[in-house]
């Protein structure tokens, strides 16, 4: 009889401990990368649906439908940066040209007004009086110290048309920096083609590392991750497209200039969970404080006043009753859970960190979930041993 090639249970737990110091110690070499991996894999993620699509329906090749894909995402952006970026110069322009003199006389006749109200109105705790006008006095010297007709407004950004030249001048300076960067930018088009054309390859790869008996709960276990996602990106989409319609609804009827603008910000900043709608309210308190409303007769401070208790109020209309839907049932993960997991990995990932923390979760929460069930010995996800005829790896269509 023919004796058994098989490791010792001593030597297969070195191999496996092995590994994951490998894997570990590769992720930390690679630390500085992750932000362009997910971009590439977050694009292909992206795409995949319009490539399925015409691999489905018009029965393109894969390849084809990866490069249409892609080929349509560069028009798409192109579109994009001459239609909005021209639209921002201008209302820039609009903003630089204001009467700045004019608009720091009302703020002090504003602040004037006020340090006399408080002056007739003072606030008594018992016995002690308290003189609120201080810090506002204070403020009003501040401002009344800048001789703002000495200062010419639009000097404080760049001519683009002379940085251009500028640029082109000292080129011979930067063309390691812009080489760089064309393979930066070249080298994850190129990684995200490939994860959208052969990414539905790991499906099957993954499971096949395991033993058989395991494939089944493995197999479950990426179909879950790929739900968080996909539960992830569908409740995203509908948060920013509720608050930016929702925003620019809200802006236009309280006569705030740039409502539209206002809205794409607030829908954009809504990627960002709980930090994105304090951000997004800057710039709506910016154009309160400098051109007030079109119609409604306040001073442009109350109006500043106002835009921010609306936009308190979208965001607790949302908390209340948009989040608990949309997001609730997509990842159900408590939002304390994800302002404690923005505080950690912000800290750690910068903005990719923020931007990931509720999908980084969901995944957190199957493989916790998974790995108590094998530890009290339980089956993970039972109800796939009980189905008559259950295919666990994706079909020939969903492959391509």
């Amino acid at each position: 009889m023919e004796k058994t090639r098989q490791w010792s249970d001593p030597l297969r737990y070195v191999a496996l401990i092995g590994l994951i110091i490998f894997m570990i110690v590769m992720i930390y070499i690679a630390r500085g990368s992750l932000t362009l991996i997910f971009m590439a894999g977050l694009i292909a993620y992206i795409l995949s649906p319009l490539v399925k699509f015409q691999v489905r329906v018009l029965r393109f090749p894969q390849s084809l439908a990866v490069i249409i894909s892609y080929l349509s995402l560069i028009v798409l952006v192109i579109l994009i940066t001459s239609l909005v970026f021209p639209l921002v110069a201008g209302k820039m322009q609009g903003f630089l040209s204001r009467d700045w003199p004019m608009a720091v006389e009302s703020i002090d006749a504003w602040l004037g007004e006020i340090i006399l109200e408080l002056d007739v109105k003072q606030l008594t705790i018992g016995n002690v009086g308290i003189d609120l006008t201080v810090p506002l006095v204070e403020l009003r010297r501040v401002i009344n110290s800048f001789d703002l007709s000495k200062i010419n407004v639009t000097s404080l950004v760049p001519d683009f048309s002379s940085m251009i030249q500028s640029v082109i001048s000292v080129s011979a300076n930067i063309v390691g920096t812009i080489f760089n960067v064309i393979i930066t930018v070249v080298t994850t088009v190129m990684a995200s083609i490939h994860f959208c054309n052969d990414g539905w390859k790991l499906k099957k790869w993954i499971p096949r590392l395991f033993r058989e008996a395991y494939r089944p709960e493995v197999e479950e276990l990426i179909r879950r991750f790929s739900q968080v996602w996909d539960n992830y990106f569908a409740g995203q989409l509908k948060l920013m497209l509720f608050i930016g319609v929702t925003t620019f609804v809200v802006c236009s009827a309280l006569g705030l200039k740039w409502a539209l603008l206002l809205g794409i910000i607030a829908g954009f900043c809504e990627v960002v969970p709980n930090i994105g709608p304090i951000i997004a309210c800057f710039p709506a308190i910016l154009s309160a404080l400098i051109f007030g409303s079109e119609w409604i007769p306040l001073s442009n401070f109350l109006m500043a006043v106002v835009t921010v208790g609306a936009y308190i109020l979208i965001q607790q209309l949302e908390n209340i009753l948009i989040v608990p839907r949309v997001m609730g049932s997509a990842l159900n993960i408590h939002p304390v859970v994800i302002t404690l997991g923005i505080l950690i990995l912000s800290s750690r990932l910068g903005l990719l960190g923020a931007l990931l923390t509720a999908p980084l979760i969901g995944l957190m929460k199957e493989i916790l979930g998974f790995l108590l069930c094998k530890i009290r010995k339980e089956d993970p996800y039972p109800e796939i041993y009980h189905l008559p005829e259950l295919v666990f790896e994706n079909q020939s269509d969903d492959n391509h």
